[in-house]
């Protein structure tokens, strides 16, 4: 199927939207740049959004668009997506047919993805997906549908941390020392609050929720131990990183566990409020088991999986 046969998806470019992308072009060189830089960042926007919508982990600070070195050097429109790779969001203008693919992109890459542009760049239009551009053309005439996209995503597993691994001192390299990510008087303040408990490992994660990139950062903390039943004891945290002291009010944290019955499922969840240095949910779980931490603040969330 090419995408004359698709009904087009369109995303809507907001306030948000504009304002980074305008940031990003005022850093170029030229006039020719600043506008590539403007219409590559609302693509990549836009594509973030819907891929946030399908409930799609994506991640828009690791890509090269996002790089401010990256961004200057190279024609690139890349949004990765978790666990599974970039994806490049080509921005098409209204009228064009075909879009060349410079060099640096056509590697490295799960696919291409055509963004068209309306006049007054209020909205775009997702025309379509493909996997490969041997000819470094994209023709516009010849993607398939969004859903090939879906497919490529949805075959990819979920991503599990493996918290048994850590009584071994195996940890994923997005699992820090909390003293990597804290600032000492937040360590002493979160040392001065939790129980004690033997044998605790604690490691902590850098959060960012989508595009809310400049207004703050999050550490998620876990940390872990035996209860004497065997079980495993958790304690989820979140921090505010760097030198805010409070996190935003509203900002929640959802914890939902399997439980021993096939099918069962436990949740809680805390909300912060005005003042708030950090929020936390403590629980036990039987090892095997599945836990799903989520957080969340106004349209944006992650979500992480652990295994106990």
């Amino acid at each position: 199927m090419n995408s004359q046969e698709n009904q087009f998806l369109e995303v809507p470019l907001g306030i948000e939207a504009h304002s980074r992308a305008s940031k990003f072009a005022s850093e170029q060189v030229n006039v020719e740049k600043s506008k590539q830089v403007y219409l590559n960042t609302l693509a990549v926007y836009a594509v973030h959004r819907y891929l946030k919508w399908l409930g799609v982990k994506t991640d828009v600070t690791q890509g090269d668009s996002w790089h401010p070195i990256l961004r200057n050097r190279w024609n690139v429109a890349d949004l990765v997506i978790d666990t599974i790779g970039k994806l490049e969001c080509r921005p098409v203008l209204p009228g064009e047919t075909t879009v060349s693919l410079p060099p640096e992109i056509r590697d490295n890459r799960i696919g291409y993805l055509g963004v068209q542009f309306s006049e007054n760049l209020d909205t775009v239009q997702l025309l379509g997906f493909t996997k490969t551009a041997a000819t470094g053309v994209l023709d516009i005439r010849q993607l398939g549908s969004l859903d090939q996209l879906i497919d490529v995503i949805s075959t990819q597993p979920e991503p599990l941390v493996n918290l048994s691994q850590w009584f071994d001192g195996i940890f994923d390299l997005v699992w820090q020392g909390i003293e990597t990510l804290l600032v000492p008087r937040k360590l002493a303040f979160k040392s001065s609050m939790d129980a004690i408990k033997l044998e605790k490992i604690e490691r902590a994660k850098k959060i960012n929720l989508g595009l809310l990139v400049n207004r703050q950062g999050f550490a998620l903390v876990a940390s872990i131990w035996v209860e004497e039943n065997q079980e495993i004891g958790v304690l989820i945290q979140v921090h505010p990183l760097g030198e805010q002291e409070y996190l935003p009010r509203g900002l929640k944290l959802k914890v939902t566990l399997e439980g021993e019955s096939e099918g069962k499922l436990d949740s809680a969840e805390v909300m912060a409020r005005e003042a708030d240095n950090w929020i936390q949910l403590e629980f036990t779980q039987i090892p095997g088991k599945q836990v799903t931490v989520q957080l969340s603040l106004d349209n944006e969330s992650v979500i992480e999986k652990f295994v106990a």
